[in-house]
């Protein structure tokens, strides 16, 4: 999935050491894909007393709110479409030949178990793989 580019939010806290100007955003949680919110704490409002100011701090502090997705890596979804590309086509194409009833039990294999557990990423390799085989 493709991440926004986000700013984030400013707010005002009240902190023992004075009131602050905090940088909000959000980001997902590698552990379970949820989206949690951060915060940073940009500087007291008494060194930068308006809105403006505290996005200048922001811009020169060059925080990295839309962190690169570097996977590098073969993913799940690469293994099935290549799978469904070159396993599960006729006979004749097919790298290592299989017969016709186990194609269609790999087939149902990835429509009922496959997909509904990594839905969007795979559903689309499946929907491109059949367009493409008719």
């Amino acid at each position: 999935m493709v991440q926004r580019r986000q700013r984030g939010w400013l707010k005002k806290e009240t902190r023992i050491q004075g009131e602050t100007w905090v940088l909000y955003f959000r980001t997902m949680r590698k552990f379970d894909g949820r989206r949690v919110e951060n915060k940073i704490p940009i500087g007291f409002v008494r060194d930068f007393p308006d809105q403006s100011s505290a996005w200048a701090e922001v811009e020169r502090l060059h925080l990295a709110l839309n962190p690169v997705d570097s996977r590098g890596g073969v993913t799940f979804a690469d293994v099935a479409q290549h799978n469904a590309e070159h396993e599960l086509v006729d006979r004749s194409e097919s790298i290592h030949p299989k017969a016709h009833t186990t194609i269609k039990g790999y087939e149902r294999v990835l429509r009922n178990r496959l997909l509904p557990k990594c839905a969007r990423e795979l559903r689309s390799v499946y929907y491109h793989w059949k367009s493409s085989n008719g």
